[in-house]
């Protein structure tokens, strides 16, 4: 029997020619704890909350902008010291210098502010409050000049894994409680201190490829409200003698500098450094020179800057020296293991959901009413997050080619067109 919570309530507000999709507008309780919102706006730099008194959202606006610098550096002197000081081509500088004046001199929109809307200056940031989330909205697309729909939903869509939070990882329950509680720790650091608590400061997550390693590790920064710098392994190893422990001594000299909070992530952990021991040639004693030196760096990262967490993820774990990962580098080790019938049922609920709440529209529907989570996960064992995923993907694809090649609406998907896809894949 197929799940109805797959299909989230959606509602539809246009003004202006404008159009905002609220999703699940119901689960987005305003009296609760400030918490960010997924929208479409994050390269305009808007910022959406709920709070206790309704909705807000930051606009974080450049300090100078494109136009502001065109006019500074227009020519002359000033426009040669720009182009020796930012090192660009020629040819780049005169387009920006040209894009730039010609935005500024274009007239800046008339808004007119919704009255239920209050827009106010917090430094040179702009915030926008309101108990009217679609109002609040179509005000902030006003002051952006944004153009087209945007969506707002009390979780990031789950295909768009730059914004993933730790609600939209399915099938992990255990390995996100304990995500949960190490976020709780970075947003009240005044508890930690005062019962003199460290919370931890490293994270080794381990298990099979496509299981939601490194989705965790991105999902655990945004539950912070910080950054992800994800370190690979070029940027360390060096065939230059030196060179490599110079790179791992530059990482965590930067880190340290950090001043938001930062998810420091080595993916692939066993491919950067692998077991520590006697060597016998020069490849050994360099991974033997940058394993001592990461312990090093390790024990004293977070006394030296509490903002930072360092993630490493490996698929062979056994390949790993266990004096790396001790505990006080790394207090915490997660399996992540491939998802058994249940959590299989949750990803495709949690990759279904956010696929109807982004792609499907007044008159286009993406997934027929059989579509049933249960019953594809009971005919997808041994399947990884990564491979239902890619199953999606596939029947995508298939009904966008129909279409394409016919010229005709291509119908919904359907249960069987799914079943079809996890069959391909598993063959």
């Amino acid at each position: 029997m197929a799940d109805a919570s797959l299909r989230p309530a959606v509602e539809v507000v246009a003004a202006s020619g404008r159009e905002v999709r609220i999703i699940d507008g119901h689960l987005i309780e305003a009296g609760g704890p400030r918490r960010p919102l997924g929208h479409d706006l994050p390269e305009r730099g808007v910022e959406v909350t709920t709070g206790p008194d309704g909705y807000a959202a930051r606009w974080v606006r450049s300090s100078f902008s494109l136009p502001a610098l065109a006019r500074m550096f227009a020519g002359g002197a000033a426009g040669g010291a720009l182009f020796r000081l930012l090192g660009l081509p020629g040819a780049v500088l005169g387009a920006v210098v040209a894009v730039g004046i010609a935005r500024s001199a274009r007239p800046s929109p008339a808004i007119d502010v919704d009255p239920r809307v209050t827009v106010v200056e917090d430094g040179p940031d702009l915030v926008v409050r309101s108990a009217s989330l679609p109002a609040l909205m179509l005000t902030v697309m006003q002051l952006t000049g944004a153009e087209g729909p945007v969506t707002v939903s009390p979780a990031v869509v789950a295909d768009r894994s730059p914004g993933v939070r730790l609600d939209d990882v399915g099938g992990l329950e255990d390995v996100v409680a304990q995500f949960r509680d190490v976020a709780v720790s970075f947003r009240h650091p005044d508890v930690m201190a005062r019962w003199g608590a460290t919370r931890p400061q490293g994270i080794l997550l381990y298990g099979p490829p496509g299981t939601g390693k490194t989705m965790l590790a991105q999902a655990l920064a945004n539950e912070i409200g910080g950054e992800l710098r994800e370190i690979r392994t070029p940027e360390i190893l060096d065939k230059w003698v030196g060179n490599s422990e110079k790179n791992i001594q530059r990482i965590f000299a930067e880190a340290r500098h950090l001043r938001e909070p930062t998810v420091l992530l080595f993916d692939e952990f066993d491919s950067i450094i692998t077991y520590t021991g006697q060597a016998f040639d020069a490849a050994g004693q360099m991974i033997n020179a940058v394993a001592g030196i990461f312990k090093q760096e390790m024990n004293t990262l977070i006394a030296e800057n509490p903002n930072v967490i360092v993630v490493a993820t490996t698929n062979f774990p056994d390949r790993v020296d266990a004096s790396l990962v001790r505990s006080g580098r790394f207090d915490l080790k997660l399996a992540v293991p491939v998802p058994a019938r249940r959590a299989r049922a949750d990803i495709l609920t949690k990759l279904l959901r956010g696929l109807i709440a982004r792609h499907e529209t007044p008159g286009f529907r993406m997934f027929a009413d059989d579509v049933d989570a249960d019953a594809l996960a009971t005919e997808s064992p041994g399947l990884t997050g990564a491979d239902l995923k890619e199953a999606l993907r596939r029947a995508q694809l298939d009904k966008a080619m129909q279409e394409a090649r016919s010229g005709a609406p291509a119908g919904p998907i359907t249960q069987a067109d799914l079943l079809a896809a996890l069959t391909r894949l598993r063959s």
